[in-house]
């Protein structure tokens, strides 16, 4: 759809009408944009905050933006060129692209017919994106588009050790990390990452009071690992709290860190375990 130039090119001078502005808001894995115009120019009203609000989304896998167009979306031809340009340049050689929810809500002034321009520019940049009359509907299709889950926190049933009890927690364990990936708020990513320390902390002491009753000889090399885990978790639930989640550092502690831990130490436990029961 081309953009005819008219009267309506002119950008409005009225005093009261505040125009040319961009405010960022980060929630969990969604960058909120509130974007004001009548525009002169769009790219330059970008804050810089975007590049390390970007780059700290990537990190979390899966993201997505939604743009709210408030009092005016009217834009000269040669700005929108200009922003265009600016997309395909900023998402070139970004692993993590956003999925776009663009909302233009019917009171919004020429927005029947920039909508269509802004997505255009979006969609040419490779970027998924959909315009919306509402906030609602863009932020449940953006939830639904930016779902994730990451195999290497999926269970299998080769780690299964040979104890039930301790199988099941550990199972239980991959299913809680996967619930902070998963959540899209950063309400939900600090929910589920405090059901995931707080039943880290009962399986380990689970652990800790079997071998106190086993009298198992390793006990104190197995509990130092156990101290570790603990710190090392609890650091990454700091993170999630501060609005730092790294997916990296959930794959990283329980598909490397835990997982050897569970292959070694929890391993030999159980095999002590099953022997001591059979005699």
């Amino acid at each position: 759809m081309g953009f005819q130039k008219g009267p309506s090119d002119a950008i409005p001078t009225t005093p009261f009408k505040v125009h040319d502005q961009i405010e960022y808001r980060v929630q969990g894995r969604i960058l909120h944009a509130t974007a004001r115009g009548p525009f002169k120019d769009i790219v330059e009203a970008i804050p810089p905050t975007i590049t390390g609000f970007i780059q700290r989304l990537a990190q979390q896998g899966r993201w997505g933006q939604i743009v709210t167009f408030q009092q005016s979306a009217l834009i000269p031809p040669a700005a929108m060129q200009n922003f265009a340009v600016y997309l395909k340049s900023r998402y070139e050689n970004t692993k993590a692209k956003p999925v776009v929810a663009l909302v233009f809500e019917p009171d919004i002034e020429n927005g029947l017919l920039m909508a269509p321009e802004f997505l255009k520019c979006y969609l040419d940049a490779g970027i998924q994106s959909q315009v919306f009359e509402n906030y609602a509907s863009a932020l449940n299709w953006v939830e639904s588009e930016i779902s994730q889950f990451a195999t290497r926190l999926e269970w299998k049933d080769s780690y299964a050790i040979g104890d039930p009890a301790i199988d099941e927690q550990h199972r239980e364990l991959f299913k809680r990390a996967v619930y902070i990936l998963a959540a899209t708020s950063h309400e939900g990513q600090v929910i589920s990452a405090m059901r995931l320390f707080q039943y880290m902390r009962t399986h380990l002491s689970h652990e800790e009071e079997l071998m106190r009753r086993l009298r198992y000889p390793n006990i104190e090399t197995h509990t130092q690992e156990h101290h570790e885990l603990i710190a090392r978790l609890n650091t990454i639930s700091l993170k999630i709290a501060n609005e730092n989640l790294v997916m990296a550092d959930l794959e990283e502690f329980l598909g490397d860190r835990f997982l050897k831990h569970m292959e070694t130490a929890d391993t030999d436990l159980a095999r002590f375990a099953n022997a001591t029961r059979s005699t």
